[in-house]
């Protein structure tokens, strides 16, 4: 077998800037629009340092309310108009954001009761890659409210309400201030049911499971003593929409629909430049990989080697029904890093091969693997032909790649691996609070990834391989071996493992 380690071509250097699309829903605000129009554009202009917009998503206003917004687009080339005939702030909001170019999307309320200096901090962490949905909130430390007692307590009642059932552990859902990365809000929307103010409680509720960062924002906040929310209605609306969703969460959020691949395949301007710099990132936490994942697993008395020989044991029983045993098979494993899992692979395969966008990484699992055969790859293409592994797997890997490409590398994943060969994908469990733990202390999940529910991963391997997946839970047991093995087979279907297993058999 080749030792030699394929490196990868120097690119040159890019330079990219954010784009954000605030969006302003109304109804009937012939009174306030223009206005508030005018000082938010004002404000963009001279705070704002992305390429900004404007959009103006008129649900079902009968006065003239839509004939101000466009007077006002025609004469700022920044802002758009878009009118819907039916009302609903979640209906307006999906289709803005769906229809939006730029990278972040955002909205805020017609009246501008939260203090247009929040906006910054509102999407600033976006962009840098700290988060996936940022959010306002008047109820952390740090936020100034005037509004009245009923409301103050009407709103308090809601969240604890919401956080206990949905278990998000967001502290302001309804607050009418957030930003969101459009790839993500794309797929979102396509899966949430609400069309009115419940829209963003199913929101937060909905990237929660999907394992994204949200991140809030201390605001100051004025009531509107013109509000056109009708409290006790949009009150029973809400706690419908939480039991409708606790439910759907109990029964393992199976109405989840997994977005079009022609979205998957999205990648604004700074997501890319957000990618090319986890490479370098990656290179940097090579050096002190195995030290960082032993002390995040310090807690359960194991250690990184420990888990990676139980996932092997593992996938050999994942394999073994299909293929029979790893030793006469080629195996691809994508995301290598350095080597931590090759080491116990090497001796029970025909063939290794391993990739990774990390030279460094590269290296050092070169050296401790020297019989394996490992080359750089750029993210995007696997350096292989069509059908050449037996076995191709990705080892608590999805979760760092940007949410726009995994469905592009897991279809690689299946194109270059044979027709009746396995391909699998292990992944953290986002509802285990312990793997949470585990993932949260480890250095190199610092600013980095977005967990898989398990529905998610089964969704790209079935739309990517067009075949069932299987799916198994594992609790990593402390035993170890056959027994080990044994153990957690019979536990298989119980959702409440450190990570799981699935896969597909190439058809």
């Amino acid at each position: 077998m080749s030792q030699t380690l394929s490196r990868r071509p120097e690119a040159p250097a890019q330079t990219t800037q954010a784009s954000v699309d605030v969006t302003i829903p109304v109804l009937n605000e012939e009174q306030a629009v223009a206005s508030s129009l005018a000082t938010l554009s004002t404000f963009l202009d001279s705070e704002c340092p992305y390429d900004w917009a404007i959009t103006v998503a008129d649900n079902g206003s009968t006065d003239r309310t839509f004939h101000l917004a466009s007077a006002f687009a025609c004469e700022n080339p920044r802002t758009r108009v878009i009118r819907l005939d039916q009302r609903g702030r979640g209906r307006a909001l999906k289709q803005a954001w769906s229809t939006s170019t730029a990278d972040v999307v955002a909205y805020m309320d017609v009246d501008l009761s939260t203090g247009l200096d929040s906006l910054r901090p509102l999407i600033d962490p976006i962009v840098e890659g700290r988060c996936e949905i940022s959010i306002g909130s008047r109820l952390i430390p740090g936020a100034e409210i005037a509004r009245s007692v009923q409301r103050e307590l009407i709103s308090r009642t809601y969240n604890r309400i919401a956080r206990s059932f949905l278990q998000y552990g967001v502290l302001d859902a309804q607050c009418g201030f957030k930003a969101v990365r459009t790839s993500l809000a794309r797929d979102l929307i396509s899966r949430i049911e609400d069309n009115g103010w419940f829209f963003d409680t199913e929101l937060l509720a909905l990237a929660h499971r999907s394992g994204m960062r949200i991140n809030e924002v201390p605001v100051r906040w004025v009531e509107d003593d013109d509000s056109r929310v009708k409290i006790a209605k949009t009150a029973a609306d809400d706690l419908k929409g939480i039991w409708r969703l606790w439910l759907d969460g109990l029964r393992g959020g199976a109405r989840t629909t997994a977005s079009s691949p022609v979205g998957r395949h999205e990648a604004h301007s700074f997501l890319a430049a957000e990618e090319e710099s986890r490479g370098v990132d990656f290179d940097e936490y090579a050096k002190n990989y195995e030290d960082s994942v032993d002390r995040s697993v310090s807690f359960t008395g194991r250690d990184s080697a420990f888990y990676a020989r139980r996932k092997v044991e593992i996938l050999e029983d994942i394999v073994r029904p299909g293929l029979g045993s790893l030793q006469g098979l080629k195996l691809l494993d994508v995301g290598c890093g350095t080597g931590t899992t090759d080491r116990y692979l090497a001796p029970r395969v025909r063939t290794l091969h391993g990739v990774d966008i990390s030279d460094e990484m590269l290296v050092k699992a070169q050296r401790k693997v020297p019989k394996a055969a490992f080359s750089w790859y750029d993210g995007e293409i696997l350096p292989f032909g069509d059908e050449t592994f037996d076995v191709v797997v990705a080892m608590c890997v999805l979760h760092h790649v940007p949410i726009s490409r995994r469905f592009k590398l897991v279809s690689e994943m299946v194109r270059v691996a044979r027709p009746g060969g396995t391909v699998a994908v292990f992944e953290h469990n986002p509802t285990n609070p312990l793997t949470r733990y585990a993932v949260n202390t480890c250095q190199l999940e610092h600013g980095d990834g977005v967990l898989l529910s398990f529905q998610e991963t089964v969704e790209l391997l079935k739309d990517s391989a067009d075949a069932a997946p299987e799916l198994r839970h594992f609790l990593f047991s402390p035993l170890g071996g056959a027994i080990g093995c044994s153990l957690d087979r019979h536990l298989r279907n119980i959702p409440l493992g450190g990570q799981y297993a699935a896969w597909v058999r190439r058809s």
